[in-house]
């Protein structure tokens, strides 16, 4: 299984719409991701495989993964993970 991570982009306050996800490149450091979020966790999450809603600090160092510019003032980012599975290599 490999592990996509997303940030899903809301628009601001509780009642805000869902708008879309912006992909994290796929070498974001996992343990940068739990150095962001282990103080908040209930039970480690070392893998980061829950969903963390993002404030400005945090989107600004995620910034340098996403490849659209963020916007912390005009929305609300959670930070999300779901599994792909690995696809079978074709023998040659």
């Amino acid at each position: 299984m490999h592990i996509k991570r997303v940030l899903e982009v809301w628009e601001k306050g509780m009642d805000g719409g869902y708008l879309g996800n912006l992909p994290l490149a796929d070498d974001v450091p996992v343990t940068l991701l739990y150095e962001l979020f282990c103080d908040e966790q209930d039970k480690p999450d070392p893998d980061m495989l829950l969903a963390y809603l993002l404030d400005a600090p945090r989107v600004a160092r995620l910034q340098p993964w996403v490849a659209e510019t963020l916007d912390a003032e005009q929305y609300d980012y959670i930070l999300s993970a779901y599994g792909l599975p690995d696809l079978p290599q074709n023998p040659t």
